[in-house]
């Protein structure tokens, strides 16, 4: 019996090795992040659990963001904030959220729902934290890369979720944070134990000023989305066959986000802040433009617009914060704590005004929520150069993106080695013998031969040498100032020229160069 039972444990270990495996390879764990969001959308704008118009949803909605930015704050500044929250408390708080989501089928209304409603919330600002931190953890090409297919899963979680009827989807919805915290741990597994992320090189009373101001910004943006989606008159949208809560908006608002967010990462030689909301606020504007004229089809087109910028924010914000985080100046849950606390808090008051507001101040409150995006732009511009001044920043600031790589190499815990670039463990000790931005030469400057050897052009020379050196993708950007897909473009280029088909076929063309032994391949006509 006792080795039936050592036989099945072993074969449930190896299975769940191989689920972990594929996952890895599948980079899918970095995904949970979009099964997070689907709970928030799935849970108050589906009919799984409230119905539409519902009063038990409307409230629980409100406590719910309400608490959860208590929350956030409240692990913003707890006082252990170097090392990242413990599993076990990630995965208990993940259980409560999705217990108190059950909660709602059967809790009466009055002190036990709203009560429900605050734990939730509560519990659920663990989770935002946690995936905030794991995002400041790895590599920040990986942290890119799982914006867009965050939104897929959103997509693909929240139209299940729609397609199912209920109480069936509402119970789908209520899961979902439980299956994020254990997506999240399985990332986590990756990571050496008793990390902590690197000591901020200024005082987080020097920087609090400016990243709340940053955050209030962000806060008056989520005011006009949650104001649009909610202002709505059913009666327009009934007109249409749109009588779902507005889930469709959002199904429809996370496909036009993915898209925006795919082509701005790929064609952006630098993400910061700035460079954020040059996308948002276009798509806000345009949502208040539209919901102002006040007509079926246009209050259709501004919801899928606004909830399209709510959820373009809602993500790439991670991308932007990994890369503040890595220059030094702040711990991840500082960072993510109150700008999502105050994120959460401005939908809550437009969701607040947007049903409140009257035909007769409809026109007016749009238009001066308009004045106030585009008074927005500027104010994101003037805070990005404090960030990224040396007087901000101190020696972060004054190295650049050198700093930043110094900071995402010591925030993973590993050596160059680690990270998922074209260079492998052979050229770590290349990786560390330059810390300045531009190019030094070699004792032996094997890239110059290899640059006449295969007719490589200036540009691809220069990424061939940081190559080289063991450096990612995010770093040759931040250096060169080119986006990702011209790189990418560079490394194929090299790849052809050079006649090598994998990153391990190039390293061991690097090294054949390095020891002087190196002879020229046939150049390619590219």
């Amino acid at each position: 019996m006792n080795r039936e039972k050592l036989k099945g444990r072993r074969a449930v270990f190896a299975w769940v090795q191989s689920l972990d495996s594929f996952f890895r390879q599948a980079r899918l764990r970095y995904l949970g992040l979009g099964l997070l969001i689907a709970w928030v959308y799935g849970s108050w704008f589906s009919n799984g659990i409230f119905t539409p118009d519902s009063a038990r949803g409307v409230d629980t909605l409100r406590i719910s963001l309400a608490a959860s930015a208590v929350g956030l704050l409240v692990l913003a500044f707890r006082p252990r904030r170097r090392a990242p929250l413990a599993p076990g408390f990630v995965l208990a708080a993940s259980a409560v959220v999705s217990a108190t989501t059950l909660l709602f089928f059967v809790a009466p209304d009055g002190l036990p729902l709203l009560f429900a409603s605050a734990v939730g919330g509560l519990a659920s600002a663990v989770l935002w934290i946690a995936w905030g931190e794991l995002f400041c953890q790895v590599d920040l090409e990986v942290t890119e890369a799982s914006i867009p297919s965050s939104l897929a899963v959103f997509v693909a979680a929240v139209l299940l979720i729609y397609l199912i009827p209920a109480p069936v989807s509402g119970i789908v919805a209520a899961l979902l944070p439980l299956a994020s915290s254990l997506m999240l741990l399985l990332c986590k597994n990756d990571q050496p134990e008793g990390f902590a992320f690197p000591e901020p090189i200024e005082p987080f009373s020097g920087v609090l000023p400016s990243l709340v101001k940053l955050a209030f910004c962000s806060m008056v943006c989520s005011i006009a989305t949650g104001c649009v989606v909610t202002s709505a008159s059913p009666e327009s949208l009934v007109a249409l066959g749109m009588d779902d809560r507005g889930i469709l908006f959002y199904i429809a608002g996370g496909v036009v986000a993915g898209l925006i967010a795919v082509f701005a990462i790929a064609h952006t030689s630098r993400m910061s802040f700035s460079f954020l909301y040059e996308w948002a606020i276009p798509l806000i504007v345009f949502s208040l433009s539209l919901r102002a004229l006040d007509e079926p089809v246009c209050n259709v087109l501004a919801s899928v617009l606004a909830c399209a910028a709510a959820l373009y924010v809602e993500v790439l914000f991670f991308a932007i914060f990994a890369r503040i985080t890595a220059k030094g100046f702040c711990l991840p849950s500082e960072t993510f704590g109150i700008f999502r606390a105050m994120v959460q808090l401005g939908f809550l008051a437009g969701a607040m005004l947007g049903v409140s507001v009257s035909p007769r101040f409809g026109l007016p409150l749009y238009l001066a929520l308009v004045c106030l995006c585009v008074v927005m732009l500027p104010l994101f511009l003037h805070l990005q150069k404090r960030f990224e001044s040396p007087g901000m920043l101190g020696v972060a600031g004054a190295l650049g993106p050198v700093a930043a790589e110094i900071g995402a190499e010591a925030r993973s815990g590993s050596e160059v080695t680690s990270r998922e670039g074209l260079a492998g463990s052979a050229l770590a000790e290349e990786a560390g013998k330059g810390t300045c931005a531009a190019p030094v030469a070699e004792p032996v400057d094997y890239v110059a031969a290899m640059a006449e050897a295969f007719k490589l052009s200036p540009r691809e020379t220069e990424v061939l040498r940081y190559l080289g050196r063991g450096r990612s993708v995010p770093y040759m950007r931040e250096v060169m100032t080119l986006s990702k897909s011209t790189i990418e473009t560079h490394i194929k280029h090299i790849y052809a020229k050079t006649d090598v088909h994998s990153k391990q076929e190039l390293i061991d063309l690097i090294e054949s160069y390095q020891e002087g032994t190196g002879e020229a391949a046939p150049v390619s006509a590219s």
